[in-house]
């Protein structure tokens, strides 16, 4: 066999094993992705909700009121 030929085959092994080491790399990301949980948001929807409400009466309380400059 020639050098180019062995060197080739070389090649062809380390491409492919480097290909492996990548596919577990990024298998091993996608794991650690998985495993992450988002946070409750039920606390910040509460909130929300309840600032709507409050908005809803303060608004109610404006359009109750004269405006003085309106004349």
């Amino acid at each position: 066999m020639d050098i180019k030929i062995i060197s080739g085959i070389l090649a062809v092994f380390v491409t492919v094993g480097g290909l492996f080491v990548q596919v577990g790399t990024v298998m091993n990301r996608l794991d650690v992705l998985e495993t992450k949980s988002a946070p409750d948001i039920s606390p910040i929807k509460t909130s929300i909700s309840d600032m709507k409400s409050a908005i809803a009466v303060l608004e109610t309380k404006i359009n109750k009121l004269e405006n003085p400059l309106s004349n």
